[in-house]
């Protein structure tokens, strides 16, 4: 194991001449000097270092190292193997601490009377001489940091790329993550500590010269941080569960509340990185709640504070729900690139699959994983497979059970056509699959075939997919015969005249007399999460292709436009392939449903800020699908333009493209007619003059924003309508 000597470096700054060179994943032990700067034995030692004219500057540094592959913009993981302890002491600091000691004539050597502590048994157990006082020794790192671009850190300081943290969570086996500003990152550390509590009251701790021995990885964050957060993982060292700490920076001592602000913003943007479609104002919330603030360097004169706010594995499990055992290395999957699992900590991942013909659908995806079909009774309904870095835990229900308890999944397979019908608009596709020629179309007796359409959209049509059928045709409800299957019996029954239903082969409809008349929708299998925040995992694991390019695009106008129906078969049909995209309804969702009550009252500012600003939104992680957007919270906002402009704020980032599905109010309202169940925004007057307010807020979005708007006639067939936004899409080059 390469060993890398002290070479008591007084500063942390940008300089080539580093001392040693490591490689990532390669153990390496590193000697640290005590904050003295020089080894001692005994009280008479350290009095004559103590002492001397000219003592050795304290905090002295091993550094820089190279790490090699390191380069501006990564983060590198420091993970602490062990810390051998070589000699123990403290020292009552002068100038620092709650009460730091006056400076008089008389302070000398025995009145800042120093406590030396060795180790005297295998548990690590300490002698501290004066009142023979016993402990266990937990050695941590004081200071570890890489280089700055910019400036000089004294040792004994911190800044952005770290320094003294005096944080006893920087201890064996936990891991730390620091942002590289410079190539090569350049590495520093010492000032161990062989024990200290959080706050480090009196101004130091029980300092040491040590052995440390780790291991470096660079990483690539999934979404670069805008504020370089450092932070802590591992077992804590007072609750002993798997935490997250979030540091933070005061400028000195007296500014703890600095630290802790610091502290609190960049654990906000951690936990968005692990909950990307919580708001920051919900996560402000809920920091009350989960996060605990605990001080670190934060009672010196001669330094600046530092805090920290924890995250406790309960916390993280609060927010990041798994069946894995160790939560963290789920953690820095979904907050980093290129990660490789440890084979020892297998990550559990949940398959939700329905039974039936999808099996092979199933399969196709295990062999795409390059996971060979495994032979199983074909009654078993729940089994796990294997590999060297994961277990998928498959379940084989039915769609119903699978929509239920979409959220106790990782992933999920399905038929798009169920989605179609009942959609879970939880579900982010993944990944389609297309299974041949299926489609969903209207069957009629052979002898019927050349009948308009139009005679059967006026009689009785049986189906299991009455939404779709309704989604994309002008039927009244009374003409709708709805069943659970064997719709093919309704005709010989005289309970319909035709059939809406999904179309493979086409040989069931013939041994029941009956022929395909119109095709509707093409549909395939899909590969699913309800759990966007593991996205990144998924893809650190190859379960799914990464996404690279994502777009945001929204469909509006008003109600009977066919805007929702358009923006469900974007999503489910296949448009996207292999890329992930999600339908986002922000109006009909929770957070809508919980501000109508602004709008029912007028009061439309509020109601339109509060759904922009807290919808449920992952534009960073993958496409989105929006049903209703911008145009919808404009409408009610066009009095003034301050108010206009107020809103737009409150949705940006604004969607990349904006088809207005524009519509004549008259056409739109013979549509609503024919539904069953309609709300104040159907009646002609309501949808006339919502016609002329979304055909004003355009006009405003246009003159205020460079959103690209396409108009869209949403009188032609659903079928027209696609093949135009297919095309529109193909030309932005979305992945």
């Amino acid at each position: 194991m390469k060993f890398i000597s002290c070479n008591k470096s007084i500063v942390i700054e940008n300089k080539r001449d580093f001392i040693s060179k490591i490689s990532p994943e390669e153990s390496v032990s590193v000697e640290t000097i005590n904050a003295f700067g020089k080894h001692f034995k005994d009280l008479s030692e350290l009095d004559d270092l103590m002492s001397m004219e000219n003592p050795p500057h304290h905090h002295p540094l091993t550094g820089p190292i190279y790490i090699e592959g390191a380069k501006p913009g990564d983060y590198v993981k420091i993970h602490i193997e062990k810390i051998e302890l070589k000699e123990m002491a403290q020292m009552l600091s002068k100038t620092a601490g709650i009460l730091p000691l006056e400076k008089t004539d008389g302070f000398d050597f025995s009145y800042r009377y120093p406590v030396i502590a060795n180790v005297v048994d295998n548990h690590g157990s300490l002698r501290y001489f004066k009142n023979q006082i016993y402990l266990n020794a937990t050695p941590s790192l004081g200071i570890i940091a890489t280089m700055p671009k910019d400036g000089k850190i004294k040792t004994g300081h911190i800044g952005i790329t770290g320094g003294n943290f005096d944080n006893p969570f920087i201890c064996e086996g936990t891991d730390i993550y620091l942002p590289v500003e410079v190539e090569g990152a350049g590495l520093y550390l010492g000032d161990v500590h062989a024990k200290q509590a959080y706050g480090e009251l009196s101004g130091i701790a029980l300092e040491a010269s040590a052995v440390v021995q780790i291991k470096v990885s660079v990483l690539q964050a999934w979404i670069p941080f805008e504020t370089e957060p450092i932070f802590i993982m591992g077992k804590e060292p007072l609750t002993k569960q798997d935490s997250l700490a979030i540091i933070g920076i005061g400028k000195n001592f007296k500014n703890g509340d600095e630290a802790v602000r610091d502290a609190f913003l960049k654990t906000i943007e951690v936990v968005k990185r692990l909950k990307p479609t919580m708001s920051e104002m919900m996560i402000r919330s809920l920091l009350s709640l989960i996060g605990n603030s605990m001080a670190g360097q934060a009672y010196s004169n001669t330094s600046e504070s530092t805090s920290q706010i924890l995250l406790t594995e309960e916390a993280l499990r609060s927010i990041h729900a798994t069946e894995t055992e160790s939560i963290l290395p789920e953690i820095e999957m979904c907050l980093f690139k290129n990660i490789k699992p440890v084979s020892q900590e297998k990550i559990l991942i949940t398959v939700g699959a329905v039974k039936g013909r999808l099996q092979k659908v199933l399969h196709e995806y295990l062999e795409s994983l390059g996971i060979k079909v495994p032979k199983i009774n074909p009654r078993l309904l729940v089994y796990d497979i294997e590999t060297d870095n994961y277990i998928l835990r498959i379940s084989l229900l039915k769609w119903k059970d699978i929509t239920i308890n979409y959220n106790k999944f990782d992933l999920v397979i399905y038929g798009a056509d169920k989605w179609l019908e009942n959609s879970n608009k939880a579900f982010v596709a993944l990944k389609h699959f297309e299974q041949k020629d299926c489609r969903m179309s209207i069957l009629v007796p052979k002898e019927l075939k050349e009948y308009p359409l139009s005679y059967f959209l006026q009689r009785k049509i049986a189906t299991t997919y009455p939404n779709v059928l309704k989604q994309h045709y002008q039927i009244s409800d009374s003409n709708v015969v709805e069943m659970e299957g064997s719709v093919e019996a309704s005709i010989k029954l005289g309970w319909a005249d035709s059939i809406f239903d999904v179309v493979e082969t086409g040989e069931t409809a013939k041994v029941n007399g009956l022929v395909e008349h119109t095709k509707v929708v093409n549909f395939g299998a899909v590969l699913a999460t309800s759990r966007i925040d593991k996205l990144p995992m998924f893809v650190n694991l190859q379960l799914v292709e990464p996404i690279n390019n994502r777009i945001c695009i929204a469909f509006d106008g008003i109600d009977g436009s066919g805007k929702s129906t358009l923006a469900k078969i974007l999503t489910q049909t296949g448009l996207f392939k292999q890329s992930q995209v999600v339908l986002v309804e922000p109006f009909s969702g929770k957070v809508g449903k919980d501000s109508f009550s602004l709008w029912k009252n007028k009061k439309y500012l509020l109601w339109a800020e509060n759904v922009g600003k807290q919808h449920w939104s992952a534009r960073d992680v993958v496409n989105t699908v929006y049903d209703r957007s911008i145009l919808t919270a404009l409408v009610d906002n066009l009095e003034n333009d301050e108010d206009a402009l107020k809103v737009i704020k409150a949705w940006q980032p604004l969607p990349d493209i904006l088809f207005w599905c524009k519509i004549d109010a008259e056409i739109a309202y013979k549509r609503s007619m024919n539904r069953n169940q309609h709300d104040e925004f159907e009646d002609i007057d309501s949808l006339k003059a919502y016609e002329k307010l979304y055909e004003k807020a355009v006009s405003f979005l246009r003159s205020k924003t460079n959103i690209k708007i396409v108009e869209l006639d949403a009188s032609k067939s659903t079928d027209e309508t696609v093949e135009e936004i297919k095309e529109i899409l193909e030309g932005e080059q979305y992945d």
